[in-house]
């Protein structure tokens, strides 16, 4: 399989980082994201109010043999209430999926969890489908339609082709969503260690793009946080190079180094080798970081002897998630 942010690792692994990923910067960006890709959603929003997140609500809505299409590594799904400020409905729900390689007909996909989240909630989603990397060129994308001896159905959802956005307009955003799409583009199909310069090109570009933005400093952190997982860079020696140029880069370096040490090196158990000075968080932030793999991992259906393997949390912490 052709993956987007990792080699040749496992399928739960591979899972666990891309959904991970764009959880986190679906909540961390969602009024920059809906900005981006539903402009008149935008303005209708009042994002004043907190968005809720779904996420259990559509696990429950999706039930057996369909929670199985969540298999797919490169796949993302997401609920969200949200609430309007023109009276005209004092909410609505945002149904969106990100895909990457693989995974069935993603209109026969998203078709069917909106009549599966309308059965559950008795309103139908605002469907949006964010695709990183192109489908099969026989799949119809952005609409589904079935007859069948005089009865038929048809869905027509949002679709947003990240792999087509130009470079250029996506590096002079002011939009910080757009420098997660680019790195998303950008490292769509990189693996192996032929390609780790061509990573390490992308993360030092970024860096200190990002660092000239006028965004806020938590704000580039999080945005720098999604580009270092993203592009995914694995080899030893060009990670020490890129952690030694952002020490002797004179833009923000101090957000570089922590989000670089405390998330990405943190989360892919990559400390091995780093130099002395560096810190990789404290043992709280792991563990904190091992129950959440915990209850995601469960949530995908994984054995608890599984998960006590790959987060080493005991099984009474693992069975009070």
């Amino acid at each position: 399989m052709d993956n987007n942010f990792s080699d040749n690792s496992s399928t739960t692994s591979e899972r666990a980082d891309f959904d991970g990923l764009w959880k986190d910067a679906i909540k961390r960006f969602l009024p920059q994201l809906i900005e981006r890709t539903l402009p008149a959603l935008y303005h209708d929003v009042d994002f004043s109010r907190e968005p809720v997140f779904l996420s259990k609500e559509l696990r429950d809505s999706i039930q057996r043999p369909v929670a199985d299409e969540h298999n797919s590594p490169l796949f993302v799904d997401e609920l969200i209430k949200i609430f309007l400020k023109d009276g005209r409905a004092e909410w609505i729900l945002l149904h969106i999926e990100v895909q990457g390689s693989g995974g069935e007909d993603i209109s026969f996909r998203m078709m069917l969890y909106c009549c599966l989240i309308f059965a559950h909630h008795r309103k139908m989603p605002i469907g949006l489908a964010i695709l990183t990397k192109r489908r099969p060129k026989d799949e119809i994308i952005g609409a589904y339609k079935l007859e069948q001896y005089g009865s038929s159905i048809s869905y027509k959802y949002n679709c947003f082709e990240v792999y087509a956005l130009d470079d250029d307009n996506l590096l002079n955003s002011d939009n910080p969503f757009d420098l997660i799409f680019y790195a998303t583009k950008k490292t769509i199909g990189l693996s192996g260690k032929s390609k780790e310069e061509k990573k390490l090109s992308y993360l030092l570009k970024l860096t200190r793009l990002l660092a000239s933005k006028g965004w806020g400093k938590e704000e580039r952190k999080d945005i720098f946080n999604f580009i270092v997982r993203a592009v995914n860079l694995k080899d030893e020696a060009l990670q020490q190079k890129f952690i030694q140029d952002i020490h002797d880069f004179q833009g923000d370096d101090t957000m570089a180094q922590l989000t670089f040490v405390e998330q990405y090196f943190r989360d892919k158990g990559h400390s091995e080798g780093l130099h002395e000075g560096i810190t990789i968080g404290e043992e709280r932030g792991r563990r904190e970081a091992n129950f959440e793999t915990a209850r995601r991992l469960r949530a995908m259906g994984m054995i608890d002897n599984d998960i006590q393997k790959a987060t080493n949390l005991s099984f009474d912490e693992i069975s009070s998630l």
